[in-house]
Order: structure tokens, then C-alpha cells, then sequence
């Protein structure tokens, strides 16, 4: 009752009401479906980053197994040596080749870590595009859906 009058609202309205809920019910399943669906693919390139994380760790482990294999190597040498200038020249022979094996090691590390970069954010990129299109097209099918009903109730009264 609204000021003492029985509140009538006619069966056409309250169907065309009722359908407008279901559709905006609908439309707004539709958004978290897309939702999930973006999140889900993000999970799977967040997994991705950890198999990628897991080839770095593996490379940096084998570059510090070449290093200190290089150490052992240079010490056995070192041991063996006859003369102050076999020692001198064992370092400075280590040095190079430690410094040249080093600079590969960065470059090999910094081209891995940059492809990998590049692939992740081109991948979250593409995921949160397609998240984004999901989104605005269950948003635009919802609007459309209740601009048709809100215009069936209009033809009706």
C-alpha cells in the first residue's frame, strides 16, 4: 500500500521488470565468467614465469658449477707449479679466461631474462585485452538486453 492505496503495478511491468533482472543477471554471469576465464589464463602464464624462473636458476647454478670447476682447476695448477713465474702467468691466464667466461655469462643471463620479460608481458598483454572484450561485450549484451525489455514494457502500458 502506498498512502493507503493497494500498490498495483500491472503483470505486463513486472514481467518486463522480472525479465530485466534476469537479463542483467545474466549479463553480469557473463562478466565473471570472462573474469575467470582472464584470471585462469593469467594463472597459467604466472606458471609459465616460474618455468621460466626455474631455466634461469638452472643456468645460474651451471654458470657457478663452471666457475668454481675453473677455481679447483687453477688451484690443482697452482699446486703443481715449479716457479713464481708459472704461478703469475696460471693467474693471469685464469683471469682472462674468468672474465671472458663471465661476460658470456652476463649476455647469455641478460638475453634469457629479456625474452623471457618479453614473452610475459606480451602474454598478460593478450590475456587482458581478450579479459577486456570479454567484459565489454557481456556489458554491451546486458545494456542491449535491457533496452529491449525496458522498450517491451513501454509498448505495453
Amino acid at each position: 500500500m502506498v498512502n493507503g492505496q493497494p500498490f498495483n503495478v500491472p503483470d505486463e511491468v513486472r514481467e518486463a521488470m522480472d525479465s530485466s533482472v534476469k537479463q542483467a543477471r545474466t549479463g553480469f554471469e557473463k562478466m565473471m565468467q570472462a573474469a575467470d576465464e582472464a584470471a585462469r589464463g593469467l594463472d597459467e602464464k604466472a606458471g609459465n614465469a616460474q618455468k621460466q624462473a626455474l631455466d634461469i636458476r638452472r643456468k645460474a647454478m651451471a654458470f657457478t658449477e663452471q666457475n668454481v670447476n675453473a677455481a679447483f682447476e687453477l688451484a690443482t695448477r697452482l699446486v703443481r707449479a715449479k716457479s713464481m713465474d708459472e704461478v703469475l702467468k696460471l693467474q693471469t691466464e685464469y683471469m682472462t679466461q674468468s672474465f671472458a667466461a663471465l661476460r658470456g655469462q652476463i649476455q647469455d643471463a641478460g638475453q634469457t631474462l629479456q625474452a623471457h620479460t618479453r614473452a610475459a608481458a606480451a602474454e598478460i598483454v593478450s590475456e587482458t585485452r581478450k579479459a577486456q572484450d570479454q567484459a565489454r561485450d557481456a556489458v554491451e549484451k546486458t545494456v542491449a538486453a535491457a533496452k529491449d525489455a525496458a522498450a517491451k514494457a513501454a509498448r505495453k502500458k
